[in-house]
């Protein structure tokens, strides 16, 4: 019997900077389903949903953006394959995002930057602590505008 390859995608960013609404996009696009916890709009645990693309199993978890949720960050980012860092682009990188970033430079963990909200602040992101050559996506996750791409540039690199 063989095993399937599985992926392990974990989509970070601050608090509001559309994590949530990425995940949604991504599955309800493919019919799956997602799974929420939260309390008020706000995920306080997780989002999770999977789909197969290109014959892989893809596991996504969403993680709360607040700083009292770094246990669930770091229990979510054990073992993952790739993730996506979700900016609100209206706000910029925030200190959360910072050490999001720094993190994952850390770890040598191949990831993109949703550079999300794109209808609200059209324009490009600039941070010293996103790698050179790291993919900078434009994103609207409310209308899916780069979501999808986004996606299968990270899958790319993992």
């Amino acid at each position: 019997m063989t095993r399937k390859k599985v992926t392990k995608i974990v989509i970070l960013g601050s608090a509001d900077s559309g994590k949530t609404t990425v995940i949604e996009t991504l599955l309800n696009r493919r019919e799956e389903k997602v799974t929420k916890i939260e309390c008020n709009g706000t995920t306080v645990s997780l989002d999770y949903g999977n789909t197969i693309i290109n014959g892989k199993k893809v596991h996504i978890f969403g993680t709360p953006g607040q700083e009292r949720f770094k246990f669930m960050r770091e229990i979510l980012t054990t073992n993952l394959s790739g993730a996506i860092v979700v900016v609100d682009n209206s706000v910029g990188v925030t200190d959360m995002d910072i050490r999001i970033l720094e993190a994952l430079n850390g770890g040598n963990i191949p990831y993109v930057v949703f550079v999300n909200k794109q209808d609200i602040a059209p324009g490009d992101l600039e941070s010293e602590y996103i790698k050179p050559h790291t993919p900078l996506i434009p994103t609207t996750a409310t209308t899916g505008e780069g979501i999808q791409e986004g996606l299968e540039v990270l899958l790319n690199l993992v």
